[in-house]
C-alpha cells in the first residue's frame, strides 16, 4: 500500500563571538642577536576577505654586549615553519626577507646578499637595542588558528668584537618577532550531502525497517573550537500535517546517529559535544538515520517528517585550551 514517505528539515543555529596573545635570548663567547618584538596588528576573518596587506612593523633586535666585547654586525632573514599558510611576506627595504623551512638562503656580514637584514650596530658608544622597520602582509582567506599568534624566527649570522668570537653557521632565534593578530572565532556551517529522505516506506514491516538507514553530513568550517547539539522537535519522531504524537499510528519513529551519539525516542537528550578547530577548508560530520518501525501498519499520507536542529557554536578560546576531535566523513 502507498503509505507514508518520510522527509526531513535539518536547521543550523551558529552562534557568534571573537578572540585574540608572546618571546627569547642567547650569551656565551660568541656573538649573538636577540629579538622580543610582539605586535598587535588588528581584526581577521578569513571567511570575509580580510588582508593585511604591508602593515609597518618593528623589530627590536638587540646584540649581545660583554663588557669591552660585542656583537657588532649582523645578518639575518626571517623564517616560517613548514605548513604554515601561503601568502604571507616581511619585506625589508623593498625586499623580501621571508622564507619558508627548509630555507638555504645565503648570509654574509662582508657582501650581504638581496633579501637578507643587514645591521651594523657600530661601536660600545652606539645603541644595543635598534629598531628595525619591516612591512608584514597576510593574504585573505589564511587558515590562522583564533587565538594563535604568528611567530617568525630569525636565521642569522654575525661579526664580534674583542673576545667575542664570530658566528659563521647560520643560527636560528625562535620567535624573534611575534605577530598577534585577533582572528575572529569565525565559523561556517551548511548541511552537505543528499536529501534525508527514506523514501516509501508503506510496504515496510517493523523488523525490515531496522536495516533502513540514509545519511547525510554536516559541513563545518572554523578558526577555532566549536560546541555542537542536535535537537528533534518531535522527539525523534515523524508525522504528517494534521497528523498526532501521541497517536501512534500517526507518527514513525526513527534513530539518529551524530558525533559518536545514538538519539531516539527513548533518549532525546543529545550531549553537547566539543569540537576542535576545523579550519577554514572544512570538514564533514556524518550524521546517519535509521528506522525503528516501518509503515505497514501506519496511516497512508505523502509527507512524514520531523525537523532536526543542529546548534554550532564558536568558542572564544586563548591558544594552547582546547582540542577535542571529532568524527568526521
Amino acid at each position: 500500500m502507498n503509505c507514508c514517505r518520510p522527509l526531513f528539515a535539518i536547521g543550523l543555529l551558529i552562534l557568534g563571538l571573537i578572540v585574540a596573545i608572546e618571546p627569547a635570548h642567547a650569551i656565551g663567547n660568541d656573538c649573538s642577536v636577540s629579538g622580543t618584538t610582539s605586535v598587535s596588528i588588528g581584526n581577521y576573518n578569513p571567511f570575509t576577505g580580510s588582508t593585511f596587506n604591508q602593515v609597518p612593523v618593528t623589530l627590536r633586535l638587540t646584540r649581545y654586549v660583554r663588557g669591552n666585547d660585542r656583537t657588532q654586525e649582523v645578518n639575518f632573514y626571517f623564517v616560517q615553519p613548514v605548513g604554515s599558510p601561503v601568502g604571507y611576506g616581511l619585506r625589508y627595504n623593498s625586499n623580501n626577507v621571508l622564507y619558508t623551512l627548509p630555507a638555504t638562503h645565503s648570509l654574509s656580514v662582508t657582501s650581504p646578499p638581496s633579501g637578507t637584514v643587514f645591521y651594523d650596530f657600530g661601536g660600545n658608544g652606539q645603541p644595543n637595542t635598534v629598531s628595525i622597520p619591516l612591512l608584514v602582509t597576510i593574504p585573505p582567506g589564511a587558515d590562522l588558528s583564533a587565538g594563535e599568534p604568528i611567530a617568525f624566527d630569525i636565521v642569522y649570522i654575525c661579526n664580534g668584537r674583542g673576545a667575542l668570537h664570530d658566528v659563521t653557521v647560520k643560527t636560528t632565534l625562535a620567535s624573534a618577532i611575534t605577530i598577534k593578530i585577533n582572528v575572529l572565532s569565525a565559523l561556517q556551517a551548511s548541511y552537505a550531502g543528499p536529501a534525508l529522505d527514506f523514501g516509501e516506506i508503506g510496504n515496510l514491516t517493523d523488523i525490515a525497517s531496522f536495516a533502513h538507514s540514509v545519511t547525510g553530513m554536516v559541513r563545518v568550517a572554523s578558526t577555532g573550537p566549536y560546541t555542537v547539539t542536535m535537537e528533534s522537535a518531535n522527539g525523534y519522531r515523524m508525522t504528517y500535517p494534521g497528523g498526532s504524537l501521541a497517536t501512534a499510528a500517526q507518527n514513525i519513529k526513527y534513530g539518529a546517529r551524530f558525533l559518536g551519539q545514538t538519539r531516539d525516542s527513548s533518549t532525546t537528550t543529545f550531549n553537547t559535544v566539543a569540537c576542535k578547530r576545523s579550519g577554514t577548508g572544512g570538514q564533514n560530520l556524518p550524521l546517519t538515520l535509521t528506522l525503528r518501525e516501518g509503515g505497514i501498519a501506519k496511516t497512508p499520507a505523502p509527507d512524514y517528517r520531523d525537523t532536526l536542529t543542529v546548534t554550532i557554536t564558536p568558542l572564544a578560546t586563548p591558544y594552547g585550551g582546547l582540542s577535542w576531535n571529532c568524527p568526521t566523513l
